[in-house]
């Protein structure tokens, strides 16, 4: 019995099932991919301070895109709620200072990844552009650290002190990352179909040494 079913395995039907499996688990593959890449752009780090410099001040993050993909939310960072009193105002802008969107948060928006979360009108980034993300804090407290890329590339940090929401130009403050604004995106399909397309052709070339056999 178990001779028989060790030579069932090189026969060109058992090969084909083989090769199925492999299919699949490329598929499944690329379907992990989607979710994971749908996500913030970076993770907390090594958090330095918390609920700091009380005051009406813009923290800047900027961030260079590695994929093209839609804007579906923007967040603030939950570990400064012990001087939380104002709902803060987070917005996406490009490289030149032009607006692209914005949107409201407070501390009972939903929160994940450390971060609370509010959705904002859906917005494209450009895989290789450059975007700054604002938070104005609004009377707040606010905290600086290290953060790890996740789809987006962390530059670097700047500011602006202002009673309203303004774009960010003043660098040299604390850092490395403020702690501080983020953003939630949503890949562009074609990102994912270039991935799937690879592991296709993995397997057509798999699949036609197997046949061979």
């Amino acid at each position: 019995m178990r001779i028989s079913l060790l030579k069932s395995i090189g026969r060109p039907r058992s090969r084909g099932i083989a090769f199925s499996l492999i299919l699949l688990g490329l598929l499944g593959a690329t379907a992990a991919s989607a979710t994971s890449y749908g996500s913030l752009a970076w993770t907390l780090g090594t958090v330095t301070a918390i609920d700091w410099n009380v005051s009406d001040v813009n923290l800047g993050d900027v961030f260079t895109s590695d994929v093209n993909g839609t804007v579906t939310g923007l967040g603030i960072y939950a570990g400064n709620n012990a001087t939380y009193t104002n709902p803060e105002t987070v917005a996406l802008y490009s490289a030149t200072g032009t607006l692209l969107t914005s949107t409201t948060v407070t501390d009972t928006d939903p929160q994940s990844y450390g971060y609370y979360w509010a959705s904002t009108s859906p917005v494209t980034l450009t895989a290789g552009a450059v975007y700054t993300v604002v938070d104005f804090t609004n009377g707040n407290g606010w905290g600086y650290g290290t953060v790890s890329d996740k789809w987006a590339t962390f530059d670097y940090d700047d500011y602006v002190y202002t009673d309203t929401l303004q774009f960010t130009t003043t660098t040299n403050g604390s850092g490395p990352a403020y702690l501080g604004g983020n953003v939630e995106l949503t890949p562009e399909p074609g990102t994912l179909l270039l991935l799937g397309t690879g592991l296709l052709g993995f397997a057509g070339v798999l699949g036609r040494k197997l046949r061979r056999r």
